[in-house]
């Protein structure tokens, strides 16, 4: 028999007359006291500990320690084990709340649960995907790699530790007999692996979709199963509130270790509660389930419609399989009781003590107590006290922020102020922002991205759609669209009474609510500016901006040249260096970027191109450009003078302090940490200068100090490149640019022999650009130690025509890299009687597909001339006129269209639906077949050239109208493949796939 110790992320206590108890885990910790009953709360943001009277709710003691205090559990001796997931901390407290101890950890430790048998607190970090345990002492036990995602813990009693992974939709098993604790590291054996099952209909309103979000653990007081809330995510159709998001519960047999997949909860079908209009009751964001202590209800917390759902499971038992064959085909037992919208607000926890259930609500702050009704068939479960506790006196957070992240949880249509009640978040209480954006804008984004079903050619959005300004300029009109259109709130659905809204003419209550909103969504942990994911680790200064750095704070890259200076004279001239205004194609792109959505959108593309405009406040484009420049000549000039400056790109500084990646899908997506670092005196001054002198010298003396500060082992990590280098468009989050996935997909990232693979800056940092990526070895600092394998800041890639303005030898790296991309062969195949030349493009050298980038952009296309034996000319194509490719000619790429299906042209941020896709993809060749004349004779000549330019005629005409000063781009000879064809002959062996 299993019996629940603890589990992850909500606590129930279950008291069965005066003596048995049982725990699970961990926002609300009850526990005996000598004096009374007492509990534990872990207020999340408003970063804070409360201690209670159980019985009465009095608050006894309550201890700021700013963060996110997500759970916490208690050992046997009173310790406290505190997650902060913003601060990536633990909090080791004593039983009177002291901090005993806090432990830096990974990224955002979330779930935490005390195992008595050993005397650990087991620990999940979401982020960092580990699992870890630490001692009562708060030392580290074990550490561990675990799936993505872990969120929930739960123990049981014949020893099995159960994670949940939340945006994987898996449980995993450990079973801790497998446990070998040494001196030096513990060790576990791999889990066993549940992936909740994927579901799929025709209909758009069925519920259907991937299991997502799983957070608490939920297990029966026999031990037999597992209930695990959630929601389902359905991108199988076009995103709007009634067929997208579906609550659910999914229940695992614990002794076989499967899951039930007939009797998952699917809650809509489940409630059979029709109200007044004989509607479905519907319901979101189900969070916590919870047994009584006979095993016979359940209670489940709906969060974002703010209700209590009860399962009556005394009838559905397993005695008599033919009693309750249509029960059983229908998932089991049904709710029956909905306690429509609780007192309070955004309803998390549940601690069920005796004959009263206390609910947390996170957002309010407080305890809710609800009266059981006892363990009858008929027994209802009533509203006891509304607001038992109050479990915050001051919260730092400002008011708008609090009001904010309330919304953003919200799917209550009725809500509890009448506001709420006349301009709902939700339509038919159906789902809320965070039904999608767990916990807000993070790194969780990207599994949206990876959950699209659709076809691109039919449907490229997996976000919102029908944006006016991208979520820039107008964000009260936009969020108001993406409310009514993808949640059914504000107004979309009025059968609750709500009042239409007019985005483009709110009403002063509904702008009030959506800057509330706003301040939620670009708080520091969000996205400060709103666009992209780009963060600066800072302090904000002022509530209603987002954090920024003076320019003095960002140290001159050309203070870096004396020790590094094959670097500084390689990255000096790098497309890395000049991407704003010295870059004309993104200059032109970003002046229409602005003119189209509103000026506020350039944060988007300034995120990757400027970022370090962006983090110093500035709005405005900088003047002039530096396009010709060579070696970076201003900014050694600035340097000497004592003059900051804001860079343009990526500086040095920018690069080798970003500290932390949130790999949202791109976007930028960096902490960039200017404070936390080695400073020397005098570091900052001119260039030239004594005081500089002695500046290089400390650093010479205690370089290892220099280092720790200025490189992260992520840093050859290709998550890196994937920041900038994988792009989606605000709002919708359409896929523009996937040279990161591209690439994952590829035997570059998968080869079964490591020495095999190559990540990104094997290839793109080479000391010998086309070699494969094989190591070259060299010195990375002047006098330094040589090392095996040297990565130069050459960035070397496809841009090779800006490059070439400023450093001939540079470009002339680029173009190799370039040519050892492709490889041509061709042959003269008979298709239906007819012969036809079949060229065949191989990629044979690049890690993603070719083109990548801004293959919508990239012209990479096949000329080709075949003669006949008399020498005539029987077949030309792709010969350029007047400039241009003619649009017959067989282009390698993407083409990008809107929702009519119509070329987008310079704006693919509007990208909707991909008309045309015909790169060739890593390890796979594109074939392509013309049709000769049926009196042809051979033998044939053909010379055929596979060509490359960086911009089409057309873009480059738009951009030399502003910037006359720039050369037209030469097409440059990539291959050439001149042969004698005599005669129709068999393909090649399919050894390879065109995909």
């Amino acid at each position: 028999m299993l019996k629940l110790l603890l589990s992850c992320l909500l606590i129930a206590l279950s008291l069965l007359g005066s003596a048995q108890a049982q725990q699970m885990s961990s926002a609300l910790i009850p526990y005996e006291d000598a004096k009374a009953p007492r509990l534990v709360t872990a207020n999340q943001s408003a970063g804070s500990v409360t201690l209670l009277e159980r019985g009465s709710g009095k608050r006894l003691k309550e201890v700021a320690f700013g963060g996110d205090l997500r759970q916490l559990a208690r050992s046997d001796d009173g310790t406290l084990l505190v997650t902060d997931y913003s601060s990536d901390r633990l909090l080791l407290l004593d039983d009177d709340l002291d901090v005993k101890k806090a432990i830096p950890t990974g990224h955002r430790p979330y779930g935490v649960i005390f195992d008595p048998k050993r005397g650990w607190f087991w620990v999940s970090l979401f982020e960092a995907a580990r699992l870890q345990a630490y001692d009562v002492d708060g030392r580290l036990k074990l550490d561990l790699p675990t799936r993505e995602t872990p969120r929930g813990l739960a123990l049981t009693d014949d020893d099995r530790l159960l994670l949940t992974h939340a945006m994987t939709g898996q449980l995993a098993i450990y079973d801790l007999g497998t446990l070998k604790d040494t001196a030096d590291q513990a060790t576990l054996a791999n889990p066993k692996l549940i992936t909740l099952a994927e579901t799929h209909s025709d209909t758009p309103s069925d519920s259907q979709g991937l299991p997502r979000q799983l957070d608490g653990i939920s297990l029966s007081p026999d031990g037999s199963e597992a209930w695990l809330p959630h929601v389902l995510w359905s991108f199988d159709h076009p995103f709007q509130f009634q067929s997208t998001v579906f609550p659910a519960v999914s229940i695992i047999d614990l002794d076989s270790e499967t899951e039930r997949v007939d009797e998952r909860k699917q809650l809509f079908l489940q409630i059979n509660l029709p109200n007044v209009g004989n509607r479905s009751q519907i319901v979101s964001n189900p969070f916590a389930a919870r047994f009584a202590a006979d095993g016979k209800r359940v209670y489940l917390t709906l969060a974002g419609s703010e209700d209590l759902l009860v399962f009556d499971l005394s009838r559905s038992g397993k005695q008599n399989n033919n009693r309750h064959r249509r029960k059983k085909f229908q998932g089991g037992a049904k709710a029956t009781q909905l306690l429509r919208h609780l007192p309070g607000q955004n309803p998390r926890d549940l601690l069920i003590d005796g004959d009263h259930i206390l609910v947390h609500n996170v957002m309010g702050q407080d305890l809710t107590r609800l009266a059981s009704g006892g363990s009858g068939p008929f027994a209802r479960v009533t509203v006891d006290v509304p607001h038992f506790a109050k479990l915050v006196q001051a919260d730092p957070r400002p008011e708008a922020l609090k009001r904010g992240e309330r919304l953003f949880h919200l799917g209550n249509t009725l809500g509890n102020t009448s506001a709420n009640g006349r301009f709902p978040m939700a339509g038919d209480n159906w789902m809320s922002c965070n039904s999608c954006h767990l916990d807000g804008f993070n790194f969780t984004n990207r599994f949206l991205m990876q959950a699209h079903r659709q076809a691109s050619k039919d449907n490229a959005i997996n976000g919102h759609a029908n944006l006016t300004n991208m979520v820039a300029g107008d964000f009260v009109g936009e969020y108001l669209r993406m409310t009514q259109q993808t949640q059914g709130g504000m107004g979309h659905d009025t059968r609750d009474g709500a009042e239409a809204v007019d985005p483009a003419k709110p009403k002063p209550e509904v702008k009030a609510m959506m800057e509330d909103l706003h301040a939620f969504v670009t708080a520091d942990g969000n996205l400060p500016y709103l666009a992209n994911w780009l963060r600066l680790d800072a302090p904000r200064t002022d509530p209603a901006k987002a954090p920024t750095s003076h320019p003095k704070e960002w140290l001159s890259s050309a203070s870096c040249q004396n020790c590094h200076q094959q670097a500084f004279k390689d990255w000096s001239d790098s497309n890395h260096r000049l991407m704003g205004n010295s870059h004309p194609y993104y200059k032109a792109v970003q002046a229409l970027a602005r003119q189209t959505e509103g000026e506020a959108f350039g944060q988007w593309c300034q995120g990757c191109h400027m970022p370090q405009q962006v983090m110093t406040g500035q709005t405005d484009l900088p003047k002039g450009s530096h396009m010709l420049e060579r070696g970076g000549a201003s900014l050694i000039k600035a340097h000497q003078a004592g003059e900051p400056v804001v860079e343009e790109g990526t500086s040095c500084l920018l690069c080798h302090r970003i500290t932390r990646l949130e790999d949202a899908g791109g976007n930028s997506a960096f902490t960039v940490n200017l404070k936390d670092r080695e400073s020397y005196v005098f570091e900052d001054a001119p260039g030239g200068s004594a005081r500089h002198w002695l500046a290089e010298r400390q650093i010479n003396a205690r370089p290892a100090m220099h280092k720790a500060s200025y490189q992260q082992d992520f840093y050859q990590d290709a998550a890196l490149c994937k920041s900038c280098h994988n792009e989606f468009a605000p709002g919708t989050g359409a896929n523009i640019v996937n040279t990161w996935d591209e690439w994952q997909n590829s035997s570059f990232a998968t080869a079964e022999d490591p020495a095999k693979r190559r990540g990104c800056i094997d290839c793109h940092m080479n000391p010998e650009p086309g070699n494969g990526g094989a190591p070259v070895a060299g010195q990375s600092t002047e006098n330094g130690p040589v090392k095996e394998r040297l990565y130069r800041h050459n960035f070397t890639g496809a841009q090779h025509q800006l490059v070439g303005l400023r450093n001939p030898e540079l470009e002339q790296e680029s173009l190799a890299l370039l040519r050892s991309s492709a490889a041509l062969s061709a042959r003269i195949k008979e298709n239906a009687g007819q012969p036809n030349l079949v060229v065949r493009v191989t990629n044979v050298g690049a890690g993603h597909a070719l083109p990548t980038g801004v293959a919508d952009f990239r012209e990479l296309w096949l000329e080709l001339t075949l003669t006949d034996a008399e020498g005539k000319i029987v077949l030309r194509s792709g010969q350029p006129v007047n400039g241009a490719v003619p649009e017959d000619a067989r282009l390698f790429r993407k083409v990008f269209g809107d929702a009519e299906g119509k070329p987008l042209g310079l704006k693919f941020w509007r990208y909707e639906k991909l008309l045309e896709d015909t790169r060739i993809p890593a390890d796979g060749w594109r074939d392509e077949a013309w049709p000769l004349p049926a009196d042809a004779k051979g033998p044939f000549s053909a010379d055929i050239k596979l060509n490359f330019r960086t911009y089409p005629k057309w873009v480059n005409d738009i951009v030399r109208a502003s910037e006359p000063q720039l050369p037209e781009p030469p097409i440059v000879l990539l291959n050439r493949l001149q042969l004698s064809l005599l005669q129709p002959t068999p393909p090649a062996p399919d050894t390879e796939h065109e995909r």
